[in-house]
């Protein structure tokens, strides 16, 4: 039987729970973490996963966790244990020594950025800058050299348009979609058309900044739930990679076995 590395991806917005079996993911699932997420909620959605994949739960070799949410972190690794595997790595950014971290505070940097980190690197011998679509939109840069050399943080795309929403009287809640055209002929399409191609002008000036900073050639990976609204910014990246975080995750997971 083949054997499973289960890897879980606390965020502010998901937890993202990944079946990695024969070297690729089988199966990807993500839930609202925004939620109320119970240690019975997430044991009943892991005995949904087990059904729907029709796998022992023996055959998990090991999980492994990266979390920003710390009050939901106890909640998933004491689910993972009861139902998939007592072999859990729960991720811990000054531990991790695929990549060397740069910055005032390493406790600062979240885990999910430094598995972008672990696997852009791996990927390319230049720097790296990797653009997270998430509840925040973040800007990791690598150095060819393995090292993160910092972070930019600016409010994710939901969140932009979830702060109009809940700060104007009169501007309603909408779908995140990318118009046809940027002049906004209605509420909808005004607000879509400003975060949307804001948001693309914000990214392309982001990125010739930190180029700047930078000596030598750069790649650019696009990761994240949304960085599938990425297209207008298509020349500027040289993946879209939705999984880049589960696949760090693995990274660092087969990384720590060995030392064992």
């Amino acid at each position: 039987m083949k054997k499973i590395k289960v890897a879980v991806d606390i965020g502010n917005s998901n937890v993202v729970i990944g079946l990695f079996i024969e070297n690729k993911w089988e199966k990807v699932y993500r839930l609202s973490s925004r939620k109320n997420i119970t240690y019975w909620s997430f044991k009943n959605k892991l005995k949904k996963i087990i059904s729907l994949n029709d796998f022992n739960p023996s055959n998990v070799e090991s999980v492994i966790i990266s979390s920003v949410v710390p009050t939901l972190t106890d909640v998933v690794r004491m689910s993972c244990s009861d139902m998939l595997s007592e072999n859990i790595t729960i991720i811990k950014s000054k531990e991790v020594k695929l990549v060397k971290i740069k910055i005032d505070d390493i406790n600062e940097i979240g885990t999910d950025l430094v598995c972008n980190a672990v696997e852009a690197s791996s990927m390319y011998d230049e720097n790296v800058i990797v653009v997270d679509f998430g509840t925040a939109l973040t800007f990791t840069t690598v150095s060819k050299s393995n090292e993160i050399l910092g972070v930019n943080i600016v409010p994710g795309l939901q969140t932009a348009i979830s702060s109009l929403y809940k700060n104007t009287a009169k501007l309603p809640t909408i779908e995140i979609e990318l118009p046809d055209k940027v002049i906004g002929k209605n509420t909808v399409h005004s607000i879509q058309s400003g975060i949307m191609f804001g948001y693309v002008g914000l990214v392309k000036e982001m990125l010739d900044k930190i180029k700047s900073e930078l000596t030598g050639k750069t790649k650019v990976i696009a990761t994240g739930g949304l960085s599938k609204f990425a297209k207008p910014l298509k020349g500027y990246f040289n993946d879209i990679l939705p999984t880049l975080t589960l696949d760090g995750m693995i990274k660092i997971l087969d990384k720590n076995n060995k030392k064992i």
